[in-house]
């Protein structure tokens, strides 16, 4: 699987995607949320949770996932399945489960009107990301 898969979902996106920010809308952060999850897996290598078996890079996406962990019950179990990912095929069936169940137009269309809820920004939950780098090895 590759970043073509999701081309699908641009509609949806384009639909509910704020210029900035999370939105306004619970269907904004969701959104916005999953969005952020499946582009830096494939623009940087980012995972939302490096405590297991996967190592990612070097950005925190832990809050996206936290957030949807806390307020989409449906994406729980897909997001919990990241503890046993062992391949970045695996990462990716889980990017695409996560997608097809929480980018679902007639879902957002119906919460669209409700209010976004916490911050997507900031949000702990169950995911963590723990720095694997030291920073001077960067310079």
């Amino acid at each position: 699987m590759d970043w073509s898969y999701f081309s699908k979902f641009e509609p949806i996106v384009d639909k509910y995607m704020p210029s900035c920010g999370e939105g306004e809308s619970m269907a904004s952060q969701i959104v916005t949320a999953v969005n952020k999850l499946i582009y830096k897996w494939y623009n940087d290598g980012d995972v939302f949770d490096n405590t297991h078996y996967l190592s990612g890079w070097a950005n925190d996406l832990s809050s996206y996932a936290n957030w949807l962990h806390r307020y989409v019950p449906k994406a729980v179990p897909i997001l919990e399945a990241v503890w046993e990912c062992r391949t970045d095929e695996e990462y990716e069936e889980l990017l695409a489960d996560l997608a097809s169940v929480c980018l679902d137009d007639n879902a957002l269309t119906f919460i669209d009107c409700w209010s976004k809820v916490g911050s997507i920004y900031d949000c702990e939950g169950p995911f963590r990301f723990e720095k694997s780098y030291d920073e001077d090895d960067c310079d």
